[in-house]
């Protein structure tokens, strides 16, 4: 908001509050090499009282993750015209901080780059691509759909992206087979395809939070996959629904 107090970067201050309606604020932090982009996305995001900018990154990527590590950011924002070329490797790394279910979520902001790229950093840990050529107005809601631990993608090239994705997955998983799941198991994979959260399964299977994340866990294992959007593709891919 504008009239939230501000640091020496720039960086909005959390306000404490004792509303029980506020918003949850969403903690993020960018990477930038462009001052002019970065410039834009501020001012993308001044109104949107629930994001809340940590810090803010240019030099080496030792100090980008000294400082993912300082302020734990649920969003990371790479804002650059085009990926890093070791863009692969720094999300291993930003993986390889946290444990469970707290890492934080990848967006690159820039110029969208062959699909095949796009599947490539999508396995590694990237959530979400914001085009250059989206409206800015809608940088806010990117971020909150990541923060939701959902995928974001420019909608007009959202068909061609996911038909790559979801042929990439297919051929990589092909010699897999369902037979290897328990019906339990199989139920839940299900579940994932339709984009169900964990709770969601929880409350439909009836059984707890903690039950549907073991689940998940001997999943991965038994169909060699390492993220959610994999099990889900993979669910798509075997027209389980």
């Amino acid at each position: 908001m504008a009239n939230e107090p501000e640091d020496e970067k720039g960086l909005k201050k959390d306000t404490p509050t004792n509303d029980p309606n506020a918003e949850e604020s969403i903690n993020i932090l960018i990477y930038y090499t462009s001052e002019f982009i970065l410039s834009g996305v501020k001012n993308s995001l001044q109104s949107a009282s629930d994001i809340n900018l940590v810090d803010l990154q240019k030099g080496t990527i030792e100090a980008l993750l000294e400082s993912i590590k300082k302020h734990k950011p649920q969003v990371i924002v790479f804002a650059n015209s085009e990926p890093l070329p070791n863009m692969r490797e720094i999300c291993k790394a930003i993986q390889e901080i946290f444990n469970g279910d707290h890492k934080p979520h990848i967006m690159l902001l820039g110029n969208i780059p062959p699909h095949e790229e796009v599947v490539s950093l999508i396995n590694s840990g990237v959530r979400g691509y914001f085009d250059l050529n989206e409206s800015a107005a809608q940088l806010p809601e990117a971020i909150r759909t990541l923060h939701r631990g959902e995928i974001w993608l420019p909608r007009d090239k959202m068909s061609s992206i996911m038909d790559r994705i979801i042929s990439v997955v297919g051929r990589d998983l092909k010699e897999k087979t369902l037979d290897q799941l328990t019906p339990t198991e199989f139920q839940v994979l299900r579940l994932v395809g339709q984009g169900k959260s964990n709770d969601e399964i929880a409350e439909t299977m009836f059984i707890s939070k903690n039950t549907v994340r073991s689940h998940i866990k001997s999943i991965y294992a038994k169909l060699n996959t390492h993220s959610r959007l994999q099990l889900a593709l993979y669910a798509i891919n075997s027209a389980l629904f």
